[in-house]
């Protein structure tokens, strides 16, 4: 229950006073201004409305107490994720609740993994160009996507909190991402603590049995990775 939304009230003196929730005006949804919409969505419009489609069956539809529609719930989340603002910060951005900030994220992230992820995060059906372009790029040949780590900061964890330690001393994961020549992701892996070199998260992860196995997207094909000690 959010208690900052919440008042109390009584008709009559001598009576107990109850609870009665107040709900504030949602605001700064509606911004006409198409730099603006992605400066804080970090999305263009026709972007955001492309994720809506694939994803607004998935949540929650109702003017019940004024609650956030499928496309604010969806800016709601775009708008904390693109600018790693905090719960408080975002909540009275919108006239809502931490709490609420904090569902709708959370909700709207495990939709998003669950049903278009895997279709949007993949390999091409035809990769032959990829080669092309990369060696048009940078002269190597037979290149089939770039792979790389990165290390994305979090919150301590409560569990197993050295394990998240990095290099740099921070909390973080470390995630490996597969790109093509024009910026496409077609692998990703989150599942590694920042402790654990990005070697290991290439030879553990899916991608890496698969090319074990003799799978590739095209004759031939190879990865083009930078090495770091």
């Amino acid at each position: 229950m959010d208690l900052e939304n919440l008042i109390f009230s009584s008709d009559e003196e001598d009576e107990p006073r109850r609870l009665v929730r107040v709900y504030r005006p949602r605001i700064n949804f509606e911004v006409f201004n198409d730099f603006q919409f992605k400066e804080k969505f970090r999305l263009r419009r026709t972007e955001v409305q492309f994720v809506l489609e694939r994803i607004g069956r998935w949540l929650p539809n109702s003017e019940k107490n004024m609650a956030l529609n499928p496309m604010q719930q969806l800016l709601v989340t775009l708008h904390w994720l693109g600018n790693a603002g905090a719960y408080h910060g975002v909540a009275d951005m919108h006239g809502i609740s931490k709490s609420t900030v904090c569902r709708i994220v959370r909700r709207v992230v495990r939709i998003i993994v669950d049903h278009i992820f895997q279709n949007i995060v993949a390999w091409p059906l035809v990769c032959n160009e990829n080669a092309i372009e990369f060696l048009r790029i940078g002269g190597f040949p037979s290149v089939a996507g770039a792979v790389d780590g990165t290390l994305i900061k979090i919150d301590s964890p409560n569990i197993n909190e050295e394990q998240f330690v990095d290099r740099h001393g921070n909390h973080s994961l470390n995630v490996m991402g597969v790109c093509g020549p024009d910026y496409t992701f077609y692998a990703v892996s989150a599942r590694w603590p920042g402790s654990v070199h990005d070697a290991r998260v290439l030879r553990t992860s899916h991608l890496a049995q698969q090319f074990e196995g003799g799978w590739r997207p095209f004759p031939g094909a190879v990865l083009l990775g930078k090495i770091s000690y």
